[in-house]
C-alpha cells in the first residue's frame, strides 16, 4: 500500500514550502511572472491553520469540538516524536495541545522494513502520521486519538491492524490515509484480499465503528499519466472502492482573509513551468499537463450499494473508467470530498531530515486525499459528539442527506465565481517554490482538471456528494 499524501518543500530550515506565499486564498499575487488568463494569479497558499479550516467548514459555528470520541489512525509504522510534534506544532499555532489522556499507540512487536519497493520508507510515513493526526486534532481538538501502527505497509499487517481496532473496541471512527490500485501491469490483487478487507469492515460498521478512507491523488489513475506508473487501466483505489467503507476525495478549497469559505472546485492540477526567457507559461515537460487530482470514479469490481441508487447518476454508474459500459451500475467514489490540494494544503509539523542534511522539527504545506480523510475523520467526530452516538457504517446515513443542504455542491465554477477575482476561470495559483534539483522555479496551476474525472451539479466522481458545508454538523442533532 502507498500513503495518499503530497508535500512542498523548500530548503528553509524553519519552513519547508514555497519560496513565497499567501496566508489565505488571493492575498498575494505573483507579481515576477507573466499574467495568466488575463490576470494575475494568486500566489499558492502557505497551508492552512487548524483554526482557518475548522471556520471554513463550520466546526467553529457549531461549538462541537468531538469530546468523548475516540478516532483510530491506521499507517504503517510510527513516528517516535509524534506526541512531541503534534504539541509542538499546537503551540506554534496557539492550538490545544494534545493531554496525555488524549493520545495513546498501538504498536505491533516488530516491525518489517520491507525492501521490495512496495513500501515508502518508515521516514515517509513518519509524515503521514503527523499529517493524519494534526489533521483530526485540528477538527476535532477534544477527541481523543489512538494511532494503531502496521507492522509494514503489506496487506496482512495493515489488515492485523485494523482488526486489533474492532476486536478491541479501540474506537468508533477510523481514519486511513492509504490504499492501492486492483490493476497493475504485475497482475491482479488477490480477491481474497480484498474479501477479506470487505468482511472486516462490514463487522466493523456493524459494532459501531466508521471506517474512512482516502482516494488517492492520480485521479483515475489512468497509465497514460505519469503518477499512475503501473496501473494497467484506468481504475478506483481499493480499500477506498468498498461499499462499506466511506471515500473521501479531493478539493482545492478557498479560504478568505476572516477564515470564511469562499469557494472550492474539484482537486486536480494542471501544471505550467515559464517558457524559455521567462515571458510566457508552457506546459511543463513529461508531466503531460496534468499533474494530480483526487481519486474516483466507476469501480469494475464492486457493484452498487443500495445507498447509492437513486443518487449517483445512471450514467456515470454504468460507465466504466475505460469508457466501456458496465453490466449493471457499479460502486462510484467518492463518497464525499474535503481539501486536498496540495496548493491549498495544510500547514503540518514533523521532525524529519531537513534539506540541511540535519534532523530537527519543521513545518510544510502538505495536501493529498491524505489530508481529506483525517479532516473528515475530525468533523465526523464533531457530529458523533452532537448525536451523542456512533453511527456505524456511516455511507447510508450520508446519502440520505445528499438533498438537504448538508454538503456544498462543489462544480467546476463553485470557486471562479465566488474567488477573490469575480468572474475570472479558470482558478489558478503559482507555486514560487523549488523544482525537483533544488532550483527555484515558478510553476502555475489551473485548479479543477482532474483528468479522466470531472466534478457537475450533484453526485460527481471528483468529489461525491460534496464537502461539509456550515449546517452540515447542524444535520446530525
Amino acid at each position: 500500500m502507498r500513503t495518499n499524501h503530497i508535500r512542498l518543500t523548500d530548503d528553509s530550515t524553519d519552513y519547508i514550502g514555497p519560496e513565497k506565499c499567501s496566508d489565505y486564498y488571493g492575498e498575494l499575487t505573483a507579481r515576477t511572472v507573466p499574467n495568466a488568463f488575463g490576470g494575475r494569479n494568486p500566489l499558492a497558499v502557505c497551508g492552512y491553520t487548524p483554526e482557518q479550516l475548522r471556520y471554513a467548514y463550520g466546526v467553529t459555528q457549531s461549538r462541537e469540538r468531538g469530546k468523548g470520541v475516540t478516532v483510530a489512525i491506521v499507517d504503517a509504522y510510527a513516528s517516535p516524536t509524534m506526541l512531541s510534534d503534534a504539541n509542538r506544532y499546537a503551540m506554534n499555532h496557539d492550538e490545544r495541545l494534545l493531554n496525555p489522556s488524549q493520545y495513546r499507540e498501538v504498536t505491533p512487536p516488530a516491525y518489517h522494513h520491507l525492501t521490495d519497493g512496495e513500501c515508502e520508507a518508515p521516514a515517509d510515513w513518519a509524515v503521514e502520521q503527523a499529517l493524519d493526526v494534526e489533521a483530526v486534532h485540528a477538527m476535532a481538538p477534544q477527541a481523543n486519538i489512538v494511532y494503531v501502527a502496521a507492522a509494514s505497509c503489506d496487506d496482512t499487517d495493515l489488515m492485523a491492524a485494523l482488526q486489533t481496532v474492532v476486536d478491541n473496541h479501540l474506537a468508533t471512527i477510523v481514519s486511513d490515509s492509504w490504499g492501492g490500485i486492483p490493476h497493475s501491469t504485475y497482475g491482479d490483487e488477490d480477491p481474497a484480499t480484498m474479501a477479506g478487507y470487505s468482511a472486516l469492515f462490514q463487522r466493523g460498521g456493524q459494532q459501531g465503528v466508521s471506517f474512512l478512507f482516502s482516494t488517492g491523488d492520480c485521479g483515475a489513475e489512468d497509465p497514460s499519466a505519469q503518477c499512475a506508473s503501473g496501473s494497467a487501466r484506468p481504475q478506483t483505489e481499493y480499500p477506498a472502492q468498498d461499499p462499506w467503507v466511506t471515500a473521501v476525495g479531493g478539493t482545492s478549497l478557498a479560504i478568505g482573509p476572516w477564515d470564511q469559505y469562499v469557494g472550492e472546485v474539484g482537486w486536480g492540477d494542471r501544471r505550467s513551468s515559464l517558457a524559455s526567457g521567462g515571458s510566457a507559461w508552457a506546459p511543463s515537460a513529461g508531466t503531460g499537463q496534468w499533474r494530480f487530482g483526487g481519486g474516483g470514479g466507476t469501480s469494475e469490481d464492486v457493484p452498487q450499494p443500495s445507498y447509492q441508487a437513486g443518487v449517483v447518476p445512471q450514467a456515470l454508474a454504468t460507465t466504466l473508467l475505460s469508457g466501456k459500459p458496465a453490466t449493471q451500475p457499479m460502486r462510484t467514489v467518492p463518497d464525499v470530498a474535503m481539501d486536498a490540494d496540495p496548493m491549498t494544503g495544510f500547514l503540518t509539523g514533523v521532525t524529519q531530515k531537513l534539506p540541511n542534511g540535519t534532523v530537527g522539527y519543521a513545518e510544510s504545506t502538505i495536501g493529498g486525499t491524505s489530508l481529506a480523510a483525517p479532516l473528515f475523520a475530525g468533523v465526523m467526530a464533531d457530529a458523533e459528539q452532537a448525536a451523542g452516538h456512533p453511527f456505524g457504517f456511516l455511507n447510508p446515513a450520508l446519502y440520505s442527506l445528499a438533498a438537504g443542504g448538508a454538503f456544498h455542491d462543489v462544480t467546476p465554477t463553485s470557486l471562479g465565481a465566488d474567488s477573490p477575482r469575480p468572474g475570472t476561470p479558470p482558478a489558478t495559483v503559482v507555486d514560487l517554490g523549488l523544482d525537483g534539483k533544488g532550483a527555484h522555479q515558478a510553476r502555475l496551476y489551473q485548479l479543477g482538471d482532474d483528468g479522466l474525472l470531472a466534478t457537475g451539479t450533484g453526485y460527481d466522481d471528483v468529489t461525491g456528494l460534496g464537502s461539509p458545508s456550515r449546517s452540515y454538523l447542524r444535520s446530525w442533532k
